[in-house]
């Protein structure tokens, strides 16, 4: 769900030379540090849905993205805004949303969401038929007001990796894996997560590529159901550079959205 809203930003860079980096400053694989590209990210979503409750909850993520690439490395930073009406109150874990203990009536938040810091650096370059395979890793720091459900107040992050096969030059296939360790607030028991994604890119124009992604992620409580969706969305360039990017998403598991959107845009200075 709300890592499709990342990841539909990503839809896979078949081709492209510019992948990837771990704050320039930071990463021990940085080759040239003044040689990177720039990019800004806008997403606006909406998702609703019980998640697994018995009340219906809204969720509006407005993730605003620092993008640093290189030839071999990526970096993101997101600072998000969140807003969240329920009928009960909740509590916001990332793709995970929970009933708020001790909390009770319809309730509406809104505040600063969780800064999430992510570095990918690609062990092997893709070709036409070569696959890209690439290493990850996540910092989610605890920006969010814990009070107002917006957040855990605790620090998460986790290791990844991710593999992408194009299928000649329109056809992309994908995979994703990671393991996220979680920090449990006061209260709290919450387990270590895995994640797990795939899907592919379809490029039907030079300026217009479709996506699809099936997504499959443990819940912070043991027993819960896993959170399970998939999203179908579409990339448009223009010829200003502007990147027009626009995401469906249908929830497959009861702790899913029933059903979210996203359109926003991506330029480089």
């Amino acid at each position: 769900m709300f890592a499709a809203v990342a990841r539909s930003c990503k839809i896979l860079r078949v081709r492209r030379r510019t992948l990837s980096v771990f704050l320039l400053a930071l990463s021990p694989f940085s080759q040239a540090r003044a040689d990177f590209k720039t990019d800004f990210r806008f997403l606006p979503t909406f998702f609703r849905g019980d998640f697994g409750s018995d009340v219906t909850t809204d969720i509006t993520y407005l993730p605003f993205t620092l993008v640093l690439t290189t030839d071999r490395q990526e970096f993101r930073a997101t600072l998000p805004f969140v807003s969240i009406h329920t009928e009960q109150p909740v509590t916001f874990v990332g793709g995970d949303v929970i009933g708020r203990k001790g909390a009770a009536g319809p309730s509406t938040e809104s505040g600063l969401g969780d800064v999430i810091l992510q570095e990918e650096y690609f062990f092997l370059r893709g070709s036409t038929l070569r696959p890209w395979i690439s290493g990850l890793l996540m910092v989610k720091l605890p920006t969010a007001d814990e009070a107002k459900g917006l957040g855990t107040g605790e620090v998460d992050y986790g290791p990844g990796a991710s593999i992408t096969q194009p299928l000649g030059s329109r056809l992309s296939l994908f995979g994703e894996a990671r393991y996220v360790l979680r920090g449990s607030p006061p209260g709290e028991d919450f387990r270590n997560t895995r994640w797990m994604s795939a899907g592919g890119q379809l490029k039907v124009t030079p300026a217009t590529s479709i996506n699809t992604v099936y997504e499959d992620r443990q819940s912070v409580l043991a027993g819960r159901p896993d959170i399970r969706d998939v999203g179908l969305g579409l990339a448009r360039r223009f010829p200003s550079g502007i990147v027009f990017r626009g995401s469906y998403y249908y929830g497959l598991s009861s702790t899913a959205e029933d059903w979210g959107i996203s359109a926003g845009v991506s330029f480089s200075p």
